[in-house]
């Protein structure tokens, strides 16, 4: 029975978040040594703004609290960067209508590409690239999202004409063929996907490798049965 309990306990959602990183709006980062989730209150907080990928403005605070409609920093330093210069000042409270990210963001754990739909990724990449960071990984990521699905019909493009000429022979040997050109479709496609995020190929290219071999392939393919 305490068992059970402990299980369920440990199943809520959690109240502390530790060392966290979040890419935000305006190309902004925030990192933080503790987020309090009930009491929407960071701890040790720096959050850095970025323009064109060069860093314009950095609020270190001891702590940032919600209230309501924004974020309210205490106890830090504010510094803005222009060029080669530098200019800080220190402040007790400082808030800005524009730091106005919704507390429930970085009270949810962060996910990772193959969990986000087309949509969510694509306005991940856009945070990104607005903050500077590198996107050829994740572009190659939301590219296979569209690749991928075309696989069945690819799959079939290339299935039917074996299976029409192999239709008076073995009915077993087609379905075996049939198996080896998904897996080694698939195998294709992860290979694309896998030199897309090395940085060998494009992303675009990357992603929609396998499509392109084997689309082209089951073409051809059609295109001869046909003519037979």
């Amino acid at each position: 029975m305490y068992d059970e309990q402990i299980r369920r306990l440990s199943k809520g959602p959690a109240t502390e978040r530790a060392d966290v990183t979040f890419l935000g709006n305006g190309g902004r980062i925030y990192y933080m040594r503790l987020y309090v989730v009930p009491e929407r209150r960071m701890h040790e907080v720096s959050v850095q703004e970025f323009r064109h990928g060069a860093l314009v403005t950095r609020i270190d605070a001891a702590e940032a609290t919600w209230d309501g409609h924004r974020w309210v920093f205490s106890s830090g330093f504010l510094r803005t960067f222009a060029g080669n210069q530098e200019h800080a000042r220190s402040f007790d409270r400082i808030a800005f209508n524009s730091i106005a990210e919704p507390p429930d963001n970085f009270a949810r754990e962060g996910r990772r590409p193959d969990e986000m739909n087309y949509r969510d990724l694509r306005a991940h990449i856009v945070k990104m690239r607005s903050s500077g960071a590198r996107v050829e990984n994740y572009l190659v990521d939301l590219n296979m999202k569209l690749a991928f699905p075309l696989i069945n019909f690819i799959v079939i493009l290339i299935g039917a004409p074996i299976a029409t000429r192999l239709r008076a022979t073995s009915a077993a040997l087609g379905f075996g063929l049939s198996i080896t050109i998904s897996f080694g479709y698939y195998a294709f496609m992860q290979s694309g996907k896998a030199l897309g995020h090395n940085g060998a190929l494009p992303p675009y290219l990357a992603a929609w490798l396998g499509d392109i071999v084997f689309g082209t392939v089951g073409v051809v393919m059609m295109v001869r049965a046909q003519r037979r």
